[in-house]
This record gives C-alpha cells, sequence and structure tokens, in this order.
C-alpha cells in the first residue's frame, strides 16, 4: 500500500500560530489578524476600501481604550494612595466600632496600629489586640 504524501508549497505563510488564550486583545493581535486577513483575500476580490478604512478605524479606536485604560489604572493608583493617607491619621487613636453580620451587631473598641486593605474586605483598621475592623464600621474616633 502507498502512502499519500501532503503536497508543499514554495511559498511561505504568515506564523498562523495562535496566541495565548487570554482575555485581552492589543493592537499588536488585531494588526497580525488585518495582515493575515490581507495576505489571504481572494486576488479574484480584493478587500474594499472601506472596509479596510473600517478596520484601521477599529485599530485606532482600540489604541485609544488602551490609553484611556492605562490613564484609568493611574488615577486609581492615586486615589488608593489618597485613602491610604486620609485612613492613616486614625493610626494611634482609640475607635469604636460597631458591625453587623447576619443578625449578629458586635460592637467594641481599640487603639488603631495600622490601616490595610485588601480586594476582598476593603481598608481594614488593625487593633492592638488584633483585631481588624472595616473603616465603614467605625462609630467614632478619640
Amino acid at each position: 500500500m502507498t502512502s499519500i504524501q501532503p503536497k508543499t508549497n514554495d511559498f511561505t505563510l504568515p506564523d498562523q500560530s495562535l496566541p495565548k488564550a487570554t482575555n485581552q486583545y492589543d493592537k499588536d493581535m488585531f494588526m497580525k489578524l488585518l495582515l493575515a486577513q490581507i495576505a489571504n483575500q481572494d486576488p479574484m476580490s480584493p478587500m474594499e476600501d472601506r472596509e479596510f478604512i473600517a478596520q484601521m478605524a477599529q485599530f485606532s479606536s482600540l489604541e485609544q481604550m488602551q490609553t484611556i485604560s492605562k490613564q484609568l489604572d493611574s488615577v486609581l493608583v492615586d486615589r488608593h494612595m489618597a485613602s491610604i493617607s486620609e485612613f492613616s491619621s486614625m493610626i494611634g487613636k482609640t475607635i469604636d466600632y460597631s458591625s453587623e453580620s447576619g443578625e449578629e451587631t458586635t460592637k467594641g473598641s481599640g487603639r488603631v496600629v495600622s490601616i490595610s486593605r485588601s480586594d476582598l474586605t476593603g481598608y481594614m483598621a488593625d487593633l492592638e489586640d488584633g483585631t481588624s475592623v472595616s473603616v465603614y464600621d467605625i462609630t467614632s474616633i478619640k
């Protein structure tokens, strides 16, 4: 029995490896897709000018959105630092707090030794006795 060998071409195609799976689209990937589309278009019916212009406009919009996203990230970092500075004024002071968990209410007081932040709990006042209290549960500062 004879085996069939695949036909090879003398020309090389653009790199057709798939990008790593991410949820983020960047301008490089968009440009690669556009170039692959142009390189592999049917020569008998090439892409029309308005299609090309529309895709270039999408490329430009993508770049602008990425720039805006970077600027917003910078603003969020600045805001985060401002919040830490604001809450740090409580360090060394005694606070009263009241927090509700379901039907249970916890009240207490303590001296603040540090301020911390996590994505899950937000800004927390860490007390001398090891208790962490959300800054939004503080009822008074002495």
